[in-house]
């Protein structure tokens, strides 16, 4: 009786071993695809431009947003902290569980070069993600097929979270 209850015990041991094992590899796998800076500067909760309402911050921590299929546009000047919230809200959607990518505007520009990929492919890429961060949108202006590419990434992933 007791061998089988520490074979038991150690058959669990080694489970759980194995499946902290695989949560490890796939957080880690989730992070290297966000493409967010390794670290975050701080933590939602902890620090947060001191524009931005604490409940607002607060509801945007719970990720609800991603669920509800909402785009957010943070708008604002130079330095009051938009791309931090980003990559705040990147951090959470990551420990989550969430696939996030992050991109600067340019990615508008990638979705239109045709000699890597389509752009059903790019289309299917962008849309991949529960969470899309574009940052930098308004840093520079779009040219026209940026700009045309750019609202059909949006548009994509908005049908796709539609039909979910």
């Amino acid at each position: 009786m007791t061998s089988k209850l520490s074979n038991q015990a150690f058959l669990e041991r080694l489970l759980s071993i194995e499946v902290d094992a695989v949560d490890e590899r796939r957080r880690a796998s989730l992070a290297r695809f966000a493409s967010l800076p390794s670290r975050s500067p701080c933590r939602l909760r902890l620090c947060r431009p001191t524009s931005v309402d604490p409940k607002l911050i607060a509801e945007l921590a719970t990720l609800r947003f991603v669920e509800d299929a909402t785009n957010i546009l943070l708008i604002g000047p130079p330095g009051v902290g938009k791309t931090m919230l980003a990559v705040g809200l990147g951090h959470a959607a990551v420990a989550a569980g969430m696939r996030t990518t992050t991109h600067r505007a340019d990615l508008a520009a990638a979705a239109t070069a045709p000699p890597r990929r389509t752009v059903a492919t790019t289309m299917r890429f962008f849309a991949g993600p529960r969470l899309l961060i574009i940052d930098e949108v308004g840093y520079l202006p779009l040219p026209g097929e940026a700009a045309a590419a750019l609202f059909q990434v949006v548009s994509h992933r908005y049908l796709k979270a539609a039909s979910r």
